[in-house]
């Protein structure tokens, strides 16, 4: 630097920036993250507990089931644990679940190179579903108690159900969130254990559909769990809304009626099959038949309510092969092959209704069938006429009724499918199929539920009428009310003028007898329905 020159000043630094007038605020999760967060840190410990119940259910008849050893004296080729897979897996039918069981193909030292084998079972045991719902319904009700008993203790917030904060378990969607832990324990147990339910057995593999079970387990639990966790809260939601609260409110008359119906229908099928003997002569004496009924005792009960509804129960049974061994080099004409090339199949169908009924057993056997579909559809009337608010909340819990048992009518019935092919040393191939379907005919269900159903809906009113109850369905009649003047009328003194011949005074109205109202109410359902199905099973034949 020359001398006498001023060093090299440094710009000048200004101020500092002032600071933000507001400071950044986290961004905060949405509500549903929210939920889901509250949902995944709330007590895993009480929704463990009743996820056990339907989990626990499943194990112990499982375990039940696998006890016995089926007439395996000496040599035991099924043991315990595959005895166990095996009835898991056809307890997990109930949830969706499938059962398929296919041979492995073994090194034969016969004639016959290859062959493989396959046998699919479709058959949901309603009563294994039922006790899953029986059984979820125990343990979320005890977790209910346990989270009102936490709101009890904590204080109850304000606008909150269950009371307390939001983030502590007990705010307003404490029972959506233990609803979600419960469901998502219950869908893992069961995928957990549809995945051991696929035992090896010698030459034959079992498998199953463990998703198709875990997806019906989540459904069911979803439904239970939500619908009794925030059943006060839905019960304000309902108040002030009149389209969702009369749709609930039929599905449940409808639901409550279906239950009653599927009871007693189940109560006639045990006294049928228990009054019976010649059926049970059929089995061995290692497998109770009473054992197998109580498995499917509400898929009988269906189909003994559309058969006293006059619909058929059909079995079908197919059977088709092909058959090839032409082989020896290039002979065209086949005179060296064991079996020339050949197709073959068909088709057999059997219809058990009330005219088999008849032929089978005797005409009171007939006339109890209707009395027992008359009784039914009465008891759906009658539930509908006394919880409906009007007509139309009764047609639709007819109809919530009608749907969903022509839904137990589809999968109440059972499907077996198997098929085997060959091939042999010489180069032919051998191969069969064959199929059996059983259950309700659905046209035929489908019209005469519809008239049993609509009819016991139409008629169930006027009946409770009749017997002195009232119903919203048909209002009671309002009497007319003297009008009241705007002004007071002026006082005056009436004379009392006696008659000599005044006409006697009108004798009370009888009261009317119950009994005899419900023997005729009863008597024209019985003629209207029983008619009815009678007329088109004699105009198809």
């Amino acid at each position: 630097m020359p001398p006498g020159a001023s060093p090299a000043m440094a710009p000048p630094v200004g101020p500092p920036p002032p600071p933000p007038l507001y400071a950044p605020v986290p961004a905060r999760p949405s509500p549903l993250g929210a939920f889901f967060g509250r949902a995944f840190r709330g007590d895993w410990a009480g929704s463990a507990l009743a996820a056990l119940w339907p989990v626990g259910l499943l194990l112990g008849a499982a375990i039940a089931l696998a006890i016995p050893d089926y007439g395996q004296d000496d040599e035991v080729l099924v043991g315990f644990g595959d005895r166990m897979g095996i009835a898991l897996a056809a307890l997990l039918q109930g949830l969706g679940g499938g059962l398929e069981v296919s041979e492995i193909n073994p090194d034969y030292s016969s004639d016959l190179q290859t062959a493989e084998a396959a046998f699919t079972l479709s058959l949901v045991p309603l009563t294994v579903t039922a006790l899953f719902i029986g059984a979820l319904f125990i343990g979320v009700r005890q977790l209910r108690t346990r989270l009102a008993t936490r709101a009890a203790y904590g204080g109850v917030a304000a606008g909150g159900t269950w009371g307390g904060a939001g983030g502590t378990g007990t705010g307003r969607t404490a029972g959506l969130e233990a609803a979600v832990r419960v469901t998502l324990l219950v869908t893992v147990a069961v995928l957990l254990l549809g995945l051991f339910a696929q035992p090896t057995i010698v030459l034959a593999e079992i498998s199953t559909s463990p998703w198709l079970a875990a997806l019906g387990a989540l459904l069911l639990t979803a439904a239970v769990s939500g619908a009794l966790l925030q059943r006060d809260d839905l019960a304000v939601w309902l108040a002030v809304r009149p389209g969702p609260q009369t749709l609930f409110r039929a599905i449940g008359t409808a639901v409550r009626a279906l239950a009653i119906v599927l009871a007693l229908c189940s109560i006639v099928a045990l006294i049928v099959l228990a009054s019976d003997n010649e059926w049970k002569s059929d089995w061995e004496e290692d497998v109770n038949p009473l054992l197998i009924a109580l498995l499917l005792l509400p898929n009988i009960a269906v189909n003994i309510l559309g058969i006293s509804w006059g619909a058929s129960f059909e079995g079908e049974v197919g059977r088709s092969g092909y058959g090839d061994d032409t082989s020896y080099g290039n002979d065209s004409s086949g005179d060296y092959g064991m079996v020339e090339s050949s197709a073959y199949g068909g088709y057999e169908r059997e219809a058990f209704g009330l005219s088999e009924l008849g032929d089978a057993v005797n005409s009171w056997a007939v006339v109890g069938a209707l009395a027992l579909g008359a009784v039914c559809a009465l008891t759906l009337g009658i539930l509908a006429a006394r919880r409906s608010s009007g007509r139309g909340e009764q047609l639709l819990a007819a109809g919530i009724f009608f749907g969903l048992f022509l839904f137990l009518a589809g999968i109440g019935g059972v499907s077996m499918e198997a098929s085997g092919s060959a091939t042999t040393d010489l180069g032919g191939e051998l191969s069969a199929a064959g199929q059996v379907d059983a259950g309700l005919n659905i046209a035929e269900t489908l019209l005469f539920a519809l008239l049993w159903t609509f009819g016991a809906a139409f008629l169930a009113p006027y009946l409770v009428q009749m017997t002195g109850a009232r119903t919203a369905v048909i209002p009671a009649p309002v009497p007319a009310m003297p009008p009241v003047p705007s002004t007071p009328a002026p006082s005056y003194v009436v004379p009392v003028v006696e008659l000599g011949h005044q006409l006697p005074a009108a004798p009370p109205p009888k009261p009317r007898n119950r009994a005899l109202v419900w023997t005729i109410t009863i008597t024209a359902a019985f003629i209207i329905g029983g008619g009815g199905a009678a007329a088109i099973l004699l105009w198809q034949k």
